[in-house]
């Protein structure tokens, strides 16, 4: 019998993307639990923050599958890993392959205990860019090997609004070096609403 797990997703104004992402999930994965973690409006979106919360409503499972709601898997495997692994390593938007050496993101298999090293995703990157890069510095700095397995994925079509400074704050923050103080120890949020495991989130 395969092992449960929980797919956890950041999201916020997709709705088309979850019509399409929530059953192509439950059809695919019978030993899956799914978390999607809305965040509220009025500040900018933060990818980072909003996975942690969905680790921390979700309770200990052996692994968690960190996914983008954008992404589905078309020929994949979900299977425990034994350190952290890449997935989306052949994603429609990127060619059907790395958009990048070190891309560390899309859909990320951990384990729990390596999660609790890492303490999660820093909580402070606001907007786009470099969570996803702060939190593989995170895993190498404590120690941890990266993976990464074969895997295919369409991807949902979506626009990309880039804040500048917002970004400008978010690389400079990543190139302050790794803080493993800030995580899934120091996250704090409110729950506006719980239907099942969708929480609508303040953050």
């Amino acid at each position: 019998m395969e092992e449960s797990f929980a797919i956890i997703v950041s999201y916020r104004d997709r709705q088309q993307h979850l019509n399409q992402f929530i059953p192509h999930m439950q059809a695919r994965f019978k030993n899956a639990d799914i978390f999607i973690i809305e965040q509220m409006p009025g500040k900018p979106f933060n990818r980072g923050k909003l996975l942690n919360i969905g680790i921390l409503e979700a309770g200990e499972y052996p692994y968690y599958a960190l996914h983008d709601v954008d992404m589905l898997p078309i020929q994949s495997d979900y299977s425990k890993p034994d350190c952290p692994t890449l997935l989306a390593t052949k994603a429609e938007q990127f060619g059907f392959k790395m958009p990048y050496d070190e891309y560390f993101s899309g859909v990320v298999l951990m384990p729990h205990a390596d999660l609790l090293k890492t303490n999660g995703y820093h909580n402070e990157f606001w907007g786009w860019a470099a969570e996803d890069n702060d939190f593989r510095d995170r895993v190498l700095h404590v120690g941890l090997e990266i993976k990464h397995r074969e895997c295919t994925y369409r991807s949902l079509p979506h626009k990309r609004k880039v804040d500048p400074d917002l970004y400008k704050k978010n690389c400079d923050l990543w190139n302050a070096g790794v803080d493993l103080s800030n995580g899934l120890s120091n996250c704090e949020y409110k729950i506006i609403s719980r239907k099942g495991n969708h929480l609508i989130v303040e953050i």
